[in-house]
C-alpha cells in the first residue's frame, strides 16, 4: 500500500513540477525522489472556471510559465500541492527528506527569487486550508502564507511607508513627538486635514474589504461559498495584523478586531478554529488594547459554547459533536488559557459565577479546572496575588455537599490543587493530604496571615499570624507597617503532621507554628478563626550573594543602607503605588524551598541551592 502511494506521488510530482527553472534540483529530484522528466508527453497546465469551465495553455514551458506569471489563484494552488506532496513523501520515506525540503524551499521561496514577476499566491486561498484535515497539507498552507505574506498583502491592507513618512508616523503607527509646541486654538494646516481625510478614506477602504461578499474566482477552486470570501478575509486581516503590524495599517487592528470575535464565536467549522487561534496568539500583544473590556463577557460565551457543544445538561441544546470537537478542542485548549492570563482576575470572578449558574455536572467546571493549572504553568505571577480565591474555587469543586459536582471534578480538582501546591510555594499540602495551607505572596506587613483548611470538610480551620513582630515595620527603613510587600514566600507542614513552617523573604524570618504533645496542634486548639501566634521566630542571616535592594526589603537592607526606605510623597501618589505593586509581581520569587530533614531541622533553598540548616 505504501509503495502504491509513494508511485503516485513520484508520478504526480513529476508531471506537475515546473521543470528547467533549477537545473540543480531537477537533477536532485531525479536522482534522490527518483522522479523522471515527462518525454514523448505533453503536460498542459490550467485553471478551473466558473460552472465546470477549464482554460488550458499550450503545452509548453513559456505558456505554463505565464500561468504564473498572471494568476495569484494558480500560483497559490499549484505551490501548495507541490509543497503538501513534497512533505507527505518525507512522511513516506526519510530517504527522500533532502529532496523533498529542497522542492518546499523552492515553490516557498527560490522560485520567486529567480523568477521575478510570478505573482505572490493568493492568501485567501491558501487559509482556507489552514484546518484541512491531512495534517501535510495543513502545515503547507500555513508555511506558504508565512513565505508569501510579505509580497502578497492586498492592497487595502498594505501600509503605505511613503506617505507614513510624510504624515509623521512611525513604522510602529505612531505619530512622531514634535519638539515645538503649537497653540491649541490654531487652524489644522492642510497636511493634518489631508492626513486625517485619509485615514477616513482608509478605514472605508479595509472596511469594504473585509465585508465584501462577491463570489472571487479562487472560490471555485477550493468549493466554497461566497461567505468562504469573507471570512477568508476577515482570516488574512488578523493574521497580518498579528504576524506583520509593520507591513499593514495601523488601523487595520481595531477593524479586524470585532468581526474576528464574531467568527469564533459562529462556531464555522472551516474558519473559527483558525479564528481562535489568531486571537489567542495575538491576546497580549494585539487585541487586548481593543478588547479588554470585554474579556469577562468572551470567556462567559466560551463557557456557553462549551455547554453548548458537550450538550451535557439536559436543559442546553447540543450540536452535532462531530463538527464541533475540533473548535470546542481550540475553544478550551488555546483560546480560554490566553483570554484567562490577559485578565486573570475577570476569569477568577466568571468562574466563580458559574458554580452557581450552571449545573453541577456541567463540563465548564472541569475546563475552568484545566484552564487554571495553565495559567499557573504558563503566567503564575499573574496568578499568585489571587491564590486564595484559586484555591476557594478549587476547593469548591470538591464541596461535600455537592456529590455530583464533586464527583463530576475531584480527579481535576486535585490534580489542580497538587499543581498550584507544586509551582508556588506558599501553598503547601500536607502528606497524607488531609490538610492545605495557603499563606499571602503579596500583603501588608502587618496584616499577613496563613490559612489552613480541612481537606476533608473543605473548609478553612485555622488562621496562623504572618505580620511583623512589634516594632517590624520601623526596622525596615521607615515602612509603614500597611506597606504592601512580599509576605509569605515559602511555607511547609511538618512531617508528623505536628506544625507549619514559613519563611518571609522581607525581613528575612523563620515561623514555626507547633503544638508537639499530644494529637495534632489544629485539633488541640479550639475551632476557630481567631490568628494563631507562630511559636517560634528565626530570623535568617543573609547568604553568600545576598543583596538587599528596594524591591525585597528586610532587616538587612535597614543596616546596609537606605534602600528600603519609602518616599512618603510618593506613596500618596497612587499611580507609584500602581507601579510599586507590578514590580513587585514582577520580582516575586517563587523559587524558595522549605525542605524538613530531620524531625525539628530545615533546610532553606533557593533555585535549588541551600541557604542554611535552621534546627525549629
Amino acid at each position: 500500500m505504501f509503495l502504491l502511494e509513494q508511485c503516485l506521488l513520484q508520478f504526480s510530482l513529476s508531471i506537475l513540477h515546473l521543470w528547467n527553472v533549477d537545473p540543480e534540483l531537477d537533477k536532485l529530484l531525479v536522482t534522490e525522489m527518483k522522479l523522471k522528466r515527462p518525454q514523448n508527453l505533453l503536460v498542459a497546465s490550467g485553471l478551473l472556471g466558473d460552472r465546470g469551465s477549464l482554460t488550458l495553455t499550450f503545452p509548453d514551458y513559456t505558456s505554463t510559465l505565464e500561468l504564473w506569471k498572471s494568476s495569484s489563484e494558480y500560483c497559490a494552488k499549484r505551490s501548495l500541492t507541490m509543497v503538501s506532496l513534497a512533505q507527505h513523501m518525507i512522511s513516506l520515506s526519510h530517504s527522500f527528506q533532502a529532496a523533498s525540503s529542497s522542492l518546499s524551499a523552492f515553490y516557498m521561496r527560490s522560485f520567486a527569487e529567480k523568477v521575478s514577476d510570478i505573482k505572490p499566491p493568493l492568501l485567501q486561498l491558501l487559509v482556507s486550508f489552514w484546518q484541512d484535515e491531512a495534517e501535510h497539507v495543513k502545515m503547507a498552507a500555513r508555511s506558504l502564507f508565512h513565505c508569501a505574506a510579505s509580497r502578497a498583502i492586498p492592497s487595502p491592507l498594505r501600509r503605505d511607508n511613503t506617505r507614513d513618512k510624510e504624515n509623521g508616523v512611525s513604522p510602529t503607527g505612531n505619530h512622531d513627538a514634535v519638539s515645538t509646541e503649537e497653540p491649541t486654538n490654531c487652524l489644522k494646516d492642510d497636511s493634518q486635514i489631508v492626513t486625517e481625510g485619509n485615514s477616513e478614506d482608509e478605514q472605508s477602504e479595509i472596511r469594504s474589504w473585509l465585508e465584501s461578499f462577491e463570489m472571487q474566482d479562487w472560490i471555485s477552486c477550493v468549493g466554497g461559498t461566497s461567505q468562504d470570501a469573507m471570512t477568508s478575509h476577515i482570516i488574512v486581516a488578523a493574521a497580518l495584523a498579528v504576524w506583520y503590524p509593520s507591513l499593514v495599517k495601523p488601523n487595520l487592528v481595531v477593524l479586524a478586531v470585532n468581526p474576528l470575535v464574531k467568527l469564533v464565536m459562529a462556531m464555522n467549522e472551516k474558519y473559527s478554529s483558525t479564528a481562535a487561534e489568531i486571537l489567542a496568539e495575538g491576546m497580549e500583544s494585539t487585541w487586548k488594547a481593543s478588547i479588554g473590556s470585554e474579556i469577562p463577557r468572551l470567556i462567559g460565551d466560551i463557557f456557553f459554547q462549551i455547554e453548548c457543544v458537550s450538550g451535557s445538561s439536559a436543559n442546553t441544546p447540543s450540536k452535532n459533536p462531530s463538527t464541533s470537537v475540533m473548535i470546542r478542542d481550540t475553544l478550551v485548549g488555546i483560546l480560554l488559557p490566553s483570554l484567562a492570563m490577559a485578565d486573570v482576575l475577570a476569569f477568577l470572578n466568571v468562574i466563580e459565577s458559574q458554580i452557581w449558574s450552571t449545573a453541577s455536572d456541567s463540563p465548564v467546571h472541569v475546563v475552568s479546572l484545566m484552564t487554571i493549572v495553565r495559567i499557573a504553568r504558563g503566567s503564575p505571577r499573574n496568578l499568585v496575588q489571587y491564590l486564595d480565591k484559586v484555591v476557594t474555587f478549587i476547593l469548591q469543586t470538591m464541596d461535600p455537599g455537592n456529590l455530583v459536582m464533586r464527583r463530576t471534578c475531584l480527579q481535576n480538582s486535585m490534580v489542580a490543587l497538587k499543581e498550584i501546591a507544586r509551582i508556588f510555594p506558599m501553598v503547601a499540602l500536607n502528606d497524607p493530604l488531609t490538610r492545605l495551607a495557603v499563606g499571602d505572596a503579596i500583603g501588608e506587613i502587618n496584616n499577613a496571615s496563613i490559612r489552613v483548611y480541612d481537606m476533608q470538610s473543605m473548609t478553612k480551620i485555622k488562621v496562623l499570624d504572618a505580620s511583623g513582630p512589634p516594632g517590624f515595620p520601623s526596622l525596615l527603613g521607615g515602612a509603614s507597617g500597611m506597606t504592601v510587600t512580599t509576605a509569605i514566600s515559602a511555607l511547609s507542614f511538618s512531617p508528623d503532621g505536628e506544625g507549619v513552617v514559613a519563611f518571609s523573604e522581607t525581613g528575612m524570618m523563620i515561623r514555626w507554628w507547633s503544638y508537639s504533645s499530644g494529637s495534632v496542634w489544629w485539633e488541640k486548639l479550639s475551632k476557630n478563626l481567631v490568628h494563631v501566634q507562630c511559636t517560634k521566630l528565626i530570623f535568617v542571616p543573609p547568604w553568600e550573594g545576598f543583596l538587599p535592594n528596594a524591591n525585597r526589603s528586610s532587616i538587612m537592607a535597614s543596616v546596609f543602607g537606605k534602600d528600603g526606605e519609602a518616599n512618603p510623597k510618593e506613596n500618596t501618589n497612587a499611580s507609584n503605588e500602581l507601579d510599586r505593586f507590578k514590580q513587585l509581581l514582577h520580582n516575586i520569587d517563587l523559587s524558595y524551598r522549605i525542605e524538613w530533614v530531620g524531625q525539628r531541622k530545615i533546610k532553606l533553598t533557593q533555585h535549588g541551592r541551600d541557604l542554611g540548616t535552621f534546627q525549629l
